[in-house]
């Protein structure tokens, strides 16, 4: 990926030879940006005003979301080894106004996220099976964040990592729902583990909404597949969401943390 920092009017202008294959130039006169990188003064999340709020469901105190002091900003989302069902999430903050992934004629208004983060296992070198873990990375309908395991397959629609999947394993699998029927991909692998300890670059683009792709660290994770999310309506709203769940409590709990350096979404203005 190459950019020139310098063209008239202040605008950039980004090669992307991964999935755009071409010089494009996202200025903000015609894309929206929502982009936060946790700068502020380490702490508890509810005191921190961003472009994210930070919810919890299940059972309260068994896990966190801080401001940590890091360098570049991060936030930390925690559990304890409580044996508890525990949520934590981020959400984007502008529920009022989310994001259109196609306009009043069904054209793609090329959203894309991307995610930079890591987790963190304690002890274990994979998730523990017998303790569910759900943790997620990705866009979908706004949804109340509950202590169900398939609180995100029960999303109408959604474009999302699910990291580890519930088989004890480091495994990135993908996933896209766009509420129609047969183009519901449930838990695909994409042939890519994640490390833990190690940040991760996570993107997803929806420029071609027959083909949504898939990137970890710049490199397809589409694995062959073919994420078809056409049918989105033009108010079937999305939201960016980090998701980082325990579901079940008959494992040896961990506290393992997932850190967020930073969280960055683009879409045409209408």
């Amino acid at each position: 990926m190459s950019y020139i920092p310098q063209l008239m009017s202040g605008r950039s202008l980004l090669h992307n030879g991964v999935n755009e294959k071409q010089w494009v130039s996202r200025g903000s006169d015609t894309y929206v940006e929502l982009f936060e990188d946790f700068h502020g003064v380490a702490g508890a999340l509810s005191s921190y005003h961003s472009g994210f709020a930070y919810t919890e469901a299940g059972t309260s105190s068994a896990q966190s979301g801080l401001l940590i002091d890091a360098a570049d900003g991060v936030v930390r989302l925690l559990h304890t080894t409580a044996s508890n069902t525990t949520q934590a999430c981020l959400l984007s903050a502008s529920a009022s106004s989310p994001i259109a992934a196609v306009d009043s004629d069904g054209n793609s208004n090329e959203v894309v996220l991307e995610v930079r983060a890591k987790i963190t296992l304690s002890t274990d070198t994979a998730f523990d099976a017998s303790s569910i873990y759900s943790v997620y990375i990705g866009l979908w309908r706004p949804t109340a964040v509950s202590a169900s395991a398939t609180l995100v397959d029960g999303v109408a629609d959604n474009a999302a990592f699910f990291l580890g999947g519930i088989s004890g394993t480091n495994s990135i699998f993908l996933e896209t729902d766009d509420a129609s029927t047969g183009d519901d991909n449930d838990d695909v692998d994409s042939g890519i583990d994640f490390t833990s300890g190690t940040y991760h670059v996570y993107k997803i683009d929806m420029t071609d909404l027959t083909n949504v792709r898939f990137f970890v660290d710049g490199v397809d994770a589409n694995n062959g597949n073919k994420f078809d999310m056409s049918a989105i309506g033009a108010t079937d709203y999305l939201e960016p969401f980090v998701l980082f769940s325990r579901t079940d409590t008959g494992g040896t709990e961990r506290a393992h943390s997932m850190d967020i350096d930073y969280i960055k979404c683009t879409w045409k203005r209408s």
